[in-house]
């Protein structure tokens, strides 16, 4: 199976990149740490629930490949908030989708954008998470600076005025 193929069908960018350009920096993770989501403590695909750093460097040291996804959104102007929510839910959607395509194929992670969003309303720490195989952890929870990778591998992460640009990725 291709996975890059497999994700062109889903995503406007499914870019390979080299897995040595990545590193997982402890100041991108203490970001989470300092609540600037808002989804700490609050979400089983976020810290605190999830590993930390040096647990998460192990399972992330176990794949070779890493492809950059993206999708644009456009917002009908640098307000709109609906137009926002509506991107990162189709944007999740989306990697649920890829999830089911590779799942028992090949060994991999997919990775998304902010916090795990498909509940409505996360049961984290009272219940068990209700969809933990589609669970969607976050790259910055990985301590993956985004826009920095985006910038060292040439792949653009400003698509202008009224966008919205939601990224993941998949390590295989």
């Amino acid at each position: 199976m291709n996975v890059q193929e497999e994700a062109k069908k889903l995503f406007d960018n499914a870019d390979l990149i080299p897995r040595e350009s990545i590193s997982l920096n402890i100041e991108v993770r203490k970001m989470c740490e300092r609540n600037q989501c808002g989804q700490y403590n609050k979400n089983w695909a976020c810290p605190p629930a999830l590993a930390p750093l040096d647990e998460i460097k192990k399972t992330f040291d176990r794949f070779d490949n890493f492809i950059m996804l993206s999708n644009v959104y456009q917002l009908e102007d640098s307000m709109d908030f609906e137009g926002m929510i509506e991107g990162i839910e189709d944007f999740q959607e989306r990697l649920v989708k890829l999830n089911k395509i590779l799942k028992g194929k090949t060994e991999y992670l997919i990775l998304g954008a902010g916090g795990c969003s498909l509940c409505r309303k996360c049961t984290y720490p009272d219940e068990p998470c209700r969809r933990p195989e589609d669970m969607i952890i976050s790259l910055e929870a990985y301590g993956i600076e985004v826009v920095k990778l985006m910038k060292d591998n040439g792949l653009k992460y400003n698509n202008g005025p009224n966008t919205m640009t939601y990224m993941g990725g998949v390590l295989f």
